[in-house]
C-alpha cells in the first residue's frame, strides 16, 4: 500500500498540533497549581488562632497559664474576663547538621501543644492538650481546671 506525501504531512501536523497543545494545557495546569499554592501560603485563613477564655470561678484567685513553654498570663489575682488569643507561627533555626550549615522550619503552638494552667498557691498545674480546637473555655470544678472544647 502506497501512501502519498500529503497524508505524511497531514500525520505529522496533526502530532505536532496534539503535542503542542498538551504543552498549552500542562503549562497552564502548572501556573494555576504554582500561583493557588503562593496564595494558600498567604490566605489569612492558613492563620490558626487559639483563643482561651476563663469563668468567673477564677476571679480573685493566683493562676498562671503556659502553652507549651511561653508564659501567657500570669494573674495575681487573676482576672476572670481575661481572653487570650494565641497564633501558630513558625520561626527558621539555622542548624549544622554533619557540617553542613542548613536552616530549619521550627513550628510553635501545633497541635500537639500543652495548655498548662498552675493555681499559684500549690504550683500545681493543670495539663489541657489544646489538638484542633481553637477556642477553648476554662472553668473550675472542685478547686480543678476543667477545659470546655469548643
Amino acid at each position: 500500500m502506497r501512501t502519498k506525501k500529503s497524508s505524511s504531512s497531514n500525520m505529522r501536523f496533526l502530532f505536532g498540533s496534539v503535542f503542542f497543545f498538551a504543552a498549552v494545557i500542562l503549562s497552564i495546569v502548572l501556573f494555576t497549581y504554582y500561583a493557588m499554592r503562593e496564595a494558600w501560603r498567604k490566605s489569612p485563613e492558613r492563620d490558626y488562632i487559639y483563643t482561651f477564655t476563663f469563668s468567673q470561678e477564677f476571679k480573685g484567685l493566683d493562676y498562671s497559664v503556659y502553652l507549651d513553654d511561653s508564659l501567657l498570663y500570669a494573674g495575681n489575682p487573676f482576672n476572670a474576663d481575661t481572653v487570650l488569643s494565641v497564633k501558630r507561627y513558625v520561626t527558621h533555626e539555622p542548624v549544622n547538621v554533619a557540617g553542613i550549615d542548613t536552616v530549619i522550619a521550627v513550628p510553635h503552638f501545633t497541635s500537639s501543644s500543652s495548655l498548662f494552667v498552675v493555681d499559684g498557691r500549690t504550683s500545681i498545674p493543670a495539663i489541657i492538650g489544646v489538638g484542633e480546637y481553637n477556642a477553648i473555655h476554662l472553668t473550675l470544678k472542685n478547686g480543678k481546671v476543667v477545659p470546655i472544647k469548643e
